[in-house]
């Protein structure tokens, strides 16, 4: 609002930069940085993340900001800021960056490289913040402490047409941070601000046994009681590896499943086992490990047969949280290409309606599926899983500490909204 907007910004930075990774904020976006510079005329904002990523000319001919950050960040922001601080102005010159020329063309720079050794980079300044105002969604939060997002390493090597990631990566390749490095700000964390329980941010924790393997031992040896949430791949984990993760704090997994339909799987290009996906997260669920999986409703090529298919996985995968996504064509994703191609995205679509779970309706309309045979099917997908009397009992009978009673509470709230 204008009031906090007032109260918040009464500092007049020269610079603000904020990330944006969510094509559903980008609305709300718009109209903060509107209010931000009617307040702060001078002040140069700075956007960066996915969205603007991938488009960037679209991105600011929308709003008000005066750079994009494109790409990995660090490295542009700083040499943005010192241009900025200095009074040179030779924005040409830095890499990674889009702006606005004297005449209003936007002009998008060569792309940065990325960065080789992530160990270079600064630990986050977690000291200029308060880091109680922090908390994960209830279906990551695993104890009742301080949390914290924290990354390990940047990129997959896979290519699902429903996902940007990538864009903001422009490579294929997985680049890790060392053990020692990460379990350095770790234990920073612990120790310095009181935070015991992390969010690993990786598309793909799991990706090298061996280091993962390494990451655990390290946590042990230090004698940090931490508890924390990956997102893995369904496959190549064994008893033995999930055992060690358990023991470092592992607490919940999360995985990308996405269709029961091989159909639809291959259509994603989502390469995945069920079977094998079957075995990892009933391993993982004799481990006290919470299991999370995410599934796709509404992708190009499905029909109410195929929707069924991937509830009947979803029940015989029989995890502790199933997220059924409406299907959205995020900007730097194959899916968007392809509905851009094919003229499937309303042409009334807001952002906001870019959003997977929310009461918006999809935004694609595709030749197999009209837009209320998909909310009408995601819907019954939610009841289907969630209201089996089996799950609930078991989901009540599970529960050991007060943060899991707010968690059931939280995540009822939210199935509630969704109507």
């Amino acid at each position: 609002t204008s009031g906090e907007a007032g109260e918040r910004l009464a500092f007049a930075p020269h610079v603000l930069a904020a990330s944006y990774l969510a094509t559903r904020q980008w609305a709300k976006a718009i109209a903060s940085l509107e209010l931000l510079k009617q307040r702060l005329p001078s002040t140069k904002v700075v956007l960066g993340g996915s969205h603007p990523t991938a488009l960037p000319e679209r991105t600011l001919s929308e709003c008000k900001a005066d750079f994009l950050v494109l790409g990995e960040g660090e490295i542009t922001l700083d040499e943005l800021v010192g241009q900025i601080g200095s009074g040179a102005g030779d924005w040409g010159s830095i890499k990674g960056l889009a702006f606005r020329d004297g005449d209003g063309s936007v002009v998008v720079n060569e792309p940065r490289p990325l960065i080789e050794d992530l160990d270079t980079l600064p630990f986050p300044a977690r000291d200029l913040v308060d880091n109680d105002l922090y908390y994960p969604p209830p279906t990551k939060k695993v104890s009742s402490g301080l949390s914290t997002l924290i990354s390990t390493s940047r990129g997959c090597p896979f290519n699902c047409g429903f996902c940007s990631a990538n864009t903001v990566w422009m490579s294929r390749r997985i680049r890790s941070r060392s053990a020692e490095n990460l379990v350095d700000e770790m234990t920073e964390c612990v120790r310095r601000y009181g935070i015991s329980s992390f969010n690993f941010a990786d598309e793909f924790f799991t990706a090298d046994k061996a280091r993962v393997l390494e990451i655990c031992e390290l946590i042990g040896r230090r004698g940090l009681e931490i508890t924390w949430v990956c997102s893995a791949r369904a496959q190549k984990l064994d008893r033995q590896t999930l055992e060690t993760m358990k023991r470092a704090g592992c607490l919940e997994l999360s995985f990308g499943i996405e269709s029961g339909s091989p159909e639809i799987l291959e259509r994603m290009d989502k390469r995945i086992d069920l079977d094998e996906a079957k075995r990892v997260i009933s391993t993982a669920n004799d481990l006290g490990i919470r299991t999370h999986a995410g599934f796709i409703i509404g992708y190009p090529g499905e029909t109410e047969q195929t929707v069924r298919q991937t509830v009947r996985a979803a029940r015989w995968l029989d995890v502790d949280i199933a997220a059924f996504w409406i299907a959205s064509p995020l900007p730097g994703s194959r899916l968007w290409d392809e509905a851009q191609t094919n003229g499937w995205i309303r042409p009334d679509a807001r952002w906001s309606d870019f959003s997977p779970l929310s009461n918006n309706t999809s935004v694609l309309m595709l030749p197999t599926l009209s837009i209320e045979q998909i909310r009408r099917l995601h819907r019954r997908a939610l009841r289907n899983y969630y209201l089996r009397p089996k799950y609930i009992i078991r989901k009540l009978l599970s529960i050991r500490h007060p943060y899991q009673v707010m968690n059931l509470l939280k995540g009822l709230r939210i199935l509630l909204r969704i109507k």
